[in-house]
């Protein structure tokens, strides 16, 4: 669930470099609305049928100063309803929301080259069960700082340009608390558990675009304030927890007759220096103890294509895989009890859909989807590993 939060907080920050080398409009105010809209019915191999949805909204202005100086503000909103999800992630039943404001100052310094320093807000909120409310989520969280990006443009003919960015962010989990420490230690106070998940986060990245290609490198580094790291006597030791990750991105978007294809294709690498402690049941006073257990690397592929029937209608298809292997995790078996084998979890989904565009700015999809989960662990009380499902939902999006 961290993660999750962690990600959608950075695609939140990062969100106005989406937009870092397209043409400056001649007007004094340029206006930009991006939404998209999805519910789906969700049938699981086990359980009951369920039903989620997602809005994506984010909505900007450009402000023409003078003919170097720009200001660009951005509002983004976003709601992860229900659904499938990859191992290791969430719960089917989680929900959150999040709500990031954007404020960037845009200064070209030749024809070529520019400076993008901005500030950056965002509050989220967690649902992990069905009677808790917004405000009380465990994973709640508020942010704030800041970030400069630089960008240099060497093709203007087919939108060559390189960004790099780095950006800064001051993170509290308001609600956060170690609950097992509060049960084991009758001492525990909220001041000193609640702050457990509090952190500081630095991400550099460097992102080159050309004739519709794209790609990059991100860097993100973690440092909690007061989380330890659990050492092998089952007690924390002096040293704070630290995360980082090293993604490698690619993809394109091109038309090839009446194909309109746009692949992506990343890889990620996340190390951490947190152990864990796996008790078999409460009150077990003999845990094992796991190094390194939050260490992985992680390939994701996604290749949707859209065949294009009419200017208006086209069918699509869109193949997702991803895959994730732990550096030293062990998978378990159904008694709970670590195996000789290293956990790898995949989930592959295949999806159909129908689209119709409803004018230049505005289009509607019918989808169905078909998911594969698997993993070598086997212990699913709290966490689903291997499970099929089919989804059928539709989707509606706005964009000028």
């Amino acid at each position: 669930m961290k993660k999750i939060i962690l990600s959608a907080l950075m695609a939140a920050g990062l969100a106005p470099a989406a937009f870092a080398a397209a043409p400056e409009d001649s007007k004094i105010f340029t206006p930009f609305f991006d939404m998209t809209l999805s519910e789906a019915a969700f049938l699981p191999s086990e359980g009951n049928i369920f039903s989620g949805g997602n809005i994506n909204t984010q909505v900007g202005l450009l402000s023409k100063i003078t003919q170097a100086d720009h200001l660009f503000a951005l509002y983004n909103f976003s709601y992860a309803g229900q659904g499938f999800a990859p191992q290791d992630s969430k719960q089917f039943t989680d929900r959150s929301m999040s709500h990031g404001f954007n404020l960037e100052y845009r200064r070209f310094l030749t024809d070529r080259f520019r400076v993008r320093p901005g500030v950056a807000f965002n509050t989220g909120y967690s649902r992990t069960g069905a009677n808790e409310a917004w405000k009380n989520g465990l994973y709640n969280m508020n942010s704030a700082g800041a970030q400069l990006a630089a960008d240099y443009t060497f093709d203007e003919e087919k939108n060559g340009y390189v960004t790099a960015q780095y950006l800064f962010r001051s993170i509290e989990f308001p609600n956060y608390t170690d609950l097992l420490a509060e049960f084991q230690s009758a001492g525990s106070q909220g001041n000193i558990d609640g702050g457990l998940n509090d952190q500081v986060m630095g991400q550099f990245s460097l992102r080159p675009n050309w004739n519709k290609f794209f790609g990059g490198v991100t860097y993100t580094v973690q440092n909690y304030r007061n989380q330890k790291v659990v050492e092998n006597t089952g007690v924390y030791g002096d040293t704070k927890q630290r995360d980082t990750d090293t993604m490698l991105d690619f993809g394109f978007h091109h038309s090839l007759w009446i194909f309109e294809m746009y692949p992506m294709v990343s890889y990620t690498m996340h190390t951490s220096n947190q152990n864990f402690m796996k008790y078999k049941f409460l009150g077990d006073t003999a845990p094992e103890f796991a190094a390194d257990y939050y260490n992985f690397k992680e390939m994701n592929l996604s290749v949707p294509v859209d065949l294009n029937i009419t200017s208006k209608w086209a069918i699509g298809g869109a193949f997702n895989i991803q895959r994730r292997a732990y550096d030293k995790r062990m998978a378990r078996n159904e008694d709970n009890d670590f195996t000789t084998s290293k956990q790898v979890n995949t989930m592959t989904t295949l999806t159909g859909s129908i689209r119709k565009r409803i004018n230049e700015v505005a289009m509607v999809r019918l989808f169905g989807s078909f998911i594969v989960a698997s993993s070598n662990t086997k212990f699913e009380r709290y966490m689903p590993y291997n499970y099929t499902g089919n989804s059928f939902g539709i989707a509606y999006s706005l964009s000028y």
